[in-house]
């Protein structure tokens, strides 16, 4: 009668090598979530610094200059708005800290309060 067959030293091996290789590839594609996850969140947070400065901005009475630098969340903005008629134009300057290649620069004409 033979006795079961059991696994060889190359095999062994083998199964190892693969794990690892295996192991080596998950976790380099969870650094690389976590790097986009990252860009993601500080996106939204330019995209909603943008928003709620151009909806502030648009409640300014015409006629009058204003400008402004705040920092917060590692974001850092900076505008100024110009009288011009019953508009304003606006330039404005968002930079994130952590990544500059994320900054944003908006010139536009905005409707201002009579």
């Amino acid at each position: 009668m033979r006795s079961p067959r059991a696994f060889t030293i190359v095999e062994l091996l083998t199964a190892l090598v693969v794990l690892a290789v295996g192991l080596a590839a998950f976790t380099r594609a969870a650094g690389a979530v976590a790097r986009l996850e990252r860009n993601a969140r500080l996106q939204r947070l330019v995209a909603a610094t943008l928003q709620a400065r151009l909806d502030t901005l648009t409640l300014l009475p015409c006629g009058r200059a204003s400008s402004g630098d705040t920092f917060h969340d590692g974001i850092r903005e900076r505008w100024r708005a110009e009288p011009q008629g019953r508009r304003a134009v606006l330039d404005l300057r968002v930079d994130v800290s952590a990544r500059p290649s994320l900054a944003q620069h908006v010139t536009s004409s905005i409707p201002c309060l009579p």
